[in-house]
């Protein structure tokens, strides 16, 4: 038998090619995505893996079902979610933050007036005068969980004389107005586009009803043509006793009260007078408000950090578990009258519960605590987070960031489905953007900043409360707009659960590479967006 050397030869050099390629391979650093991987330590994978979508969709089956009535702030529906948030706080073995256990309480109240008992009417008009029904008329303007230029009590005029006037108008004199009903045209209040132009389209009105007051007019009437009623107009209104003595956004100048006409009939009568004084006389009879106390409640549970110098520091992790209620009228053998809140924000507050049971799991917990709240009163204007900003369950100064968990369940959104990604409200407000988006990096999540949405939606959430208080504070959201936003059909069954599991696991890892960083998320004082955070922060620790 003959050997071939050469053969030989060139399998040896194969061999040393193949053994250099190996050492080059095990010496050179792994791509950016396995690099992040990489620093997710075996032990904060072992607790995100717990982050389970069936357990989710249990959670959210049971809080968003029919049941709880829509959790309206406040219900008895309301009252069962937090009973059962605090439930899954206790099993995940939480420490209470609240004053009453897992429960931060507000004493409240409801005022609500006869609206049956309302009767205005309108004489001497050259035009015959419209009917006006008790649910054509609305007091006061709500927007954002204020309540402005409502009468605190009753009104009541017998043939006042009007003034018809442009809303504006800044040559009117006393002499012009004194004794008289203002009646006018509020311009249409801007909903979902700037919230400069809005805030100062408030401004000037309540500067116009400033100097009516002034001027000596007891009432302004303005007219609604776009809608025919109050929409809920009979609804009690929740109070809070603070915002009697608390400075309002507008300040605190006493204005006139103002009435809204609504219907087109009533428009068409307004019209019909002429500009200025006039023959035309108004009488009202208002009642004044009943009040009746009522208790609304966040819930609120604390995950204990490990380092000693750090643990009473905090990192928030947040949603609002309360929804619209019940549809009225509605006739329940015909028709879904229920207002379920699966999404929004049902999805947040089970991430919530999901990811404080996963991180309670960890064996070494983070440097800092992580404080687990759920707010009620979203829907009526951040009103729950607002309280919580008056009344922190941890002190302000020791607390460093917040991320907030609203529509994290639906992948449907209006502008195409979003499968594996998570949008952040005020992305490059704060380092906490970056710090989300490494995250989703090491979860196949891509986190980004909505071109349009996600500066437009930075005070929509509950996450506007605690960036007020200079704390750097964001919303994560899947889908900002999905059918059935606040409609009756927002259902747990239109959950993408595998995608929310992802989601919470993206959050999850974040919240703990905050938690246990030596240095705390600051504001980015480069974007002018910033501007009143940063000074709130700097007031907070007396810079």
């Amino acid at each position: 038998m003959t050997f071939n050397t050469t053969g030989k030869r060139e399998r040896a050099t194969l061999r040393a090619s193949l053994v250099l390629l190996l050492l080059i391979c095990i010496t050179m650093p792994p791509p950016a995505s396995a690099q992040q991987g990489e620093r997710v330590s075996p032990r904060w994978r072992a607790a995100l893996e717990q982050v389970s979508a069936e357990s989710m969709r249990g959670h959210l089956s049971f809080l968003s079902s029919d049941a709880l009535e829509g959790r309206k702030t406040p219900s008895r529906g309301l009252d069962l979610a937090a009973e059962y948030i605090a439930a899954q706080f206790r099993r995940a073995g939480l420490e209470p933050a609240g004053d009453d256990g897992y429960f931060q309480t507000a004493n409240w109240q409801m005022s609500a007036r006869d609206a049956s008992a309302t009767r205005l009417t309108f004489a001497g008009a050259s035009t015959p005068a419209p009917e006006v029904r008790p649910e054509q008329v609305g007091v006061g303007f709500s927007v954002a969980g204020f309540n402005f230029w409502a009468p605190e009590g009753g009104v009541s005029l017998s043939g006042a004389r009007l003034l018809k006037v442009a809303f504006g108008n800044s040559a009117l004199s006393r002499e012009q107005v004194e004794g008289r009903v203002i009646v006018t045209e509020f311009p249409e209040f801007p909903r979902g586009g700037s919230q400069e132009r809005a805030f100062q389209l408030l401004r000037d009105e309540n500067e116009f009803m400033a100097r009516m007051r002034t001027f000596g007019s007891p009432l302004v009437v303005s007219f609604e043509r776009r809608t025919e009623r109050v929409r809920g107009g009979r609804t009690p209104r929740l109070v809070d006793p603070e915002s009697r003595t608390a400075e309002s956004p507008l300040g605190n100048t006493p204005t006139a009260p103002l009435l809204i006409i609504h219907g087109a009939e009533a428009a068409r009568f307004f019209d019909s007078l002429p500009v200025g004084a006039g023959p035309a006389t108004l009488s009202i009879n208002l009642p004044a408000p009943a009040e009746t106390p009522a208790r609304v409640r966040n819930v609120a549970g604390i995950l204990r950090g490990s380092d000693p110098a750090l643990r009473d520091t905090y990192i928030i992790v947040s949603a609002h578990y309360d929804h619209l209620g019940v549809r009225d009228p509605c006739d329940a053998q015909k028709e879904d009258c229920v207002f379920n809140g699966a999404n929004d924000d049902g999805s947040g507050t089970v991430g919530v519960i999901e990811l404080a049971s996963a991180l309670s799991k960890l064996e070494v917990r983070p440097r800092r605590s992580i404080l687990f709240v759920t707010f009620f009163g979203e829907e009526l204007g951040l009103v729950g987070s607002r309280y919580y900003g008056r009344h922190p369950a941890v002190p302000l100064q020791k607390t460093i960031a917040q991320v907030n968990l609203e529509q994290i369940g639906r992948t449907d959104d209006s502008e195409g489905p979003q499968v594996g990604s998570l949008a952040v409200t005020g992305f490059d407000y704060s380092e906490v953007g970056a710090t989300l988006a490494r995250a989703g990096e090491a979860e196949g999540v891509r986190v980004f900043k909505h071109p349009t949405k996600s500066d437009a939606y930075f005070a929509r959430s509950d996450n506007q409360s605690l960036a007020d208080a200079g704390i750097p504070a964001h919303t994560a959201s899947v889908a900002f707009e999905f059918p059935d936003y606040h409609a009756v059909g927002d259902e747990w069954p239109k959950i993408d659960y595998a995608n929310m599991a992802r989601v919470v696991r993206t959050v999850g890892l974040a919240t703990l590479n905050i938690a246990d960083a030596t240095a705390e998320p600051r504001w980015n004082e480069q974007n002018p967006k910033t501007a009143p955070y940063v000074e709130a922060w700097k007031k907070l620790h007396g810079k």
